[in-house]
């Protein structure tokens, strides 16, 4: 599934027996393909391991820390893959969830600002029934599963809605044919109106060349110079605006 939320989960080896627990109880979610579950044990034959968490870590969208006395004395949990989450989680780029299995002084660590669970962050392995433990912090698992899955797709339909219409733009040359017909009407008549403006310009030019020699021909009478020149420039002008 496209938008399904990855979760990744860190713990310690030494509680592998409470990871597979909770990871069952996330298989409903995984089932209907609303998140993908990871963690080391799934790494591949052959594959350096660092390389496989920290691709996985820098991907997931909730991290899960399955916080401990192992996982607090683990350097690896602690300094590498909580830290790296920690810095994810104040960019907004995952969300943080310290989920307490076994009774331990965590509250001064840098995750104890986080909403914890299960309810009241009472560590798993002291509850009456782990089952019903493990179904509270799967519930709030949910709920930001939910959340993130909502946000997934609402910034899915709006990068396709943007790329339809840039499609779109692009077949299309950015106008509709409606546009485009209207925009060469416009043209051609801009064109027209250039051409009118053009011809009443040069016959206007050829009026005053006619006025200009006349004045200067000494061959002619002064009667009929100007007989000749009004009647020349009445002709030009009928032309040019009538």
């Amino acid at each position: 599934m496209s938008n399904a939320v990855k979760v990744f989960f860190s713990y310690s080896h030494k509680d592998e027996d409470l990871r597979d627990e909770l990871a069952t109880h996330l298989s409903l979610m995984k089932r209907r393909g609303f998140i993908e579950a990871w963690h080391d044990r799934e790494i591949s034959a052959g594959r350096e391991w660092a390389n496989a968490i920290d691709d996985n870590l820098n991907t997931a969208d909730i991290i899960l820390l399955l916080v401990s006395a192992n996982f607090l004395a683990s350097d690896y949990c602690y300094d590498i893959e909580m830290q790296r989450a920690m810095e994810r989680h104040e960019a907004r780029e995952a969300r943080v969830i310290p989920i307490i299995l076994k009774p331990v002084d965590w509250r001064d660590g840098p995750f104890a600002k986080l909403q914890a669970f299960p309810k009241n962050t009472k560590a798993v392995t002291t509850w009456q029934d782990k089952d019903e433990a493990f179904l509270n912090v799967v519930q709030g698992i949910r709920t930001v599963v939910e959340e993130m899955a909502k946000s997934k797709t609402s910034s899915t339909a709006s990068e396709t809605t943007t790329a339809a219409t840039s499609t779109s733009l692009a077949t299309s040359g950015g106008i509709t044919d409606s546009q485009r017909r209207r925009l060469k009407q416009e043209q051609d008549s801009l064109q027209q109106q250039y051409d009118l403006v053009s011809t009443k310009l040069g016959k206007l030019r050829e009026a005053y060349l006619i006025e200009t020699d006349t004045a200067n021909s000494s061959r002619r009478s002064p009667l009929t110079v100007k007989r000749c020149k009004s009647t020349q420039i009445l002709h030009m002008l009928t032309i040019t605006w009538g």
